[in-house]
């Protein structure tokens, strides 16, 4: 087999960001959704591709789209994402954190509400201080929001597309 791959360059850059993965079976055309993030991590930031690749990775602490699909190879992946700035080691400030936090829970639900097959829906199940879900609001701002409402659409278009070929 011979293949290509393409890289945007954005995409290996160490910025906080979040992504929808969509898993199409090749045979079935079934499509799982993932929801995810980079930049939480206290210890750093791995770049787009490198979360990318871990998702398929053999050690299952991070490779989610495997430890979902379990075959992952009779799938073909497509990624979207969309970027927040770049990193900030947490010793500075946790500002970067808690923003890519809080714009997962946001794609997340917008990807629950838009798209079928999210295979890691948000719960919502856990207490929140009221002081803490003030400072969470703090950060969805309308730009935030029309960026991660521009990535579900690119998503759903790209699965229309796809079950029509």
């Amino acid at each position: 087999m011979t293949g290509h791959f393409h890289v945007p360059g954005e995409a290996a850059q160490r910025e906080y960001a979040v992504y929808v993965i969509v898993a199409r079976h090749r045979i079935t055309k079934d499509v799982r959704i993932y929801v995810g993030k980079t930049g939480d991590n206290r210890e750093g930031c791995n770049p787009l591709i490198s979360r990318a690749g871990n998702h398929l990775s053999f050690n299952p602490i991070h490779s989610q789209s495997r430890n979902y699909l379990r075959n992952p190879e009779e799938f073909d992946f497509d990624f979207f994402f969309t970027t927040f700035g770049p990193y900030v080691c947490p010793s500075d400030s946790r500002s970067g954190i808690d923003l890519v936090n809080e714009m997962e829970r946001q794609l997340n639900a917008l990807a629950q509400k838009r798209l079928i097959g999210v295979v890691n829906p948000l719960k919502m199940s856990g207490f929140v201080s009221k002081t803490k879900r003030e400072a969470r609001s703090q950060l969805v701002t309308l730009e935030r929001m029309a960026q991660l409402e521009e990535l579900v659409a690119q998503v759903k278009k790209f699965i229309q597309s796809a079950s029509e070929s």
